[in-house]
């Protein structure tokens, strides 16, 4: 004899759009000898499952598999594909590389992807603009300390991040051994990348933590002259 079973699943969603969509996907994955019942109240859709126990457990993971291929597709549609010249013209700034814009974006939890001059992204526009127009102030600079294009997009992301200065950590930087000098007196790479970029972000925090105790030391000193 069949063993029967009757199972109840809750699914929650980003809004109700998405909700619209995972509704009309299943009811186009009808599966044979299986019933299913939908309750969608706000971004939650309940669904009742009653069948065959193999059924009813197969149906209940493609129902999973539905809810991931909704938010994906959702998710891509909120995906813009912009021209590296049109927004840096949008944000009356100098270009800055695609590359580096898609890694703060990233940074700030943004999905973003740079191909050439083309950059993908869920970011709003608005927020864009604000960073292009950060990050083409401290890439302009960098540009005097950086040898290479690697060092300064490096230079850029952990200044832009830390809230520095180019030429501060370039100097901290050169003085730690973290970056060399090259013959024309700038920066280069000493090590790959990906390490040099991790040593860079330390050293940017000891910088920031070392300008916050100097800041604290000469309050304590303007507030010690008042007193006398």
């Amino acid at each position: 004899m069949t063993r029967m079973e009757k199972r109840e699943v809750t699914f929650s969603f980003p809004d109700q759009d998405t909700v619209r969509k995972f509704i009309r996907a299943v009811e186009s994955e009808r599966t044979r000898g299986v019933d299913a019942f939908l309750d969608a109240k706000g971004t939650r859709v309940k669904v009742k499952v009653f069948g065959p126990h193999a059924a009813v457990d197969a149906y209940i993971r493609r129902l999973g598999e539905l809810r991931k291929t909704v938010l994906t597709e959702s998710e891509d549609e909120k995906r813009v594909r912009l021209h590296l010249s049109t927004v840096c013209r949008e944000a009356g700034a100098p270009k800055v590389p695609s590359e580096l814009l898609a890694q703060v974006l990233e940074r700030r939890g943004y999905r973003a992807e740079a191909r050439g001059p083309w950059l993908t992204t869920d970011a709003p526009m608005r927020e864009i603009k604000a960073i292009v127009r950060e990050l083409a102030e401290l890439y302009k600079e960098a540009r005097f300390y950086a040898a290479s294009e690697p060092v300064r997009r490096l230079l850029t992301l952990v200044c832009h991040e830390h809230g520095l200065d180019p030429m501060d950590l370039a100097y901290a930087a050169l003085d730690r051994g973290v970056l060399r000098e090259g013959e024309d007196g700038r920066c280069e790479l000493k090590k790959d990348p990906e390490r040099t970029l991790k040593e860079l972000e330390k050293l940017a925090s000891e910088l920031k933590r070392e300008g916050r105790e100097r800041g604290r030391t000469l309050e304590e000193l303007l507030e010690f002259e008042e007193r006398l």
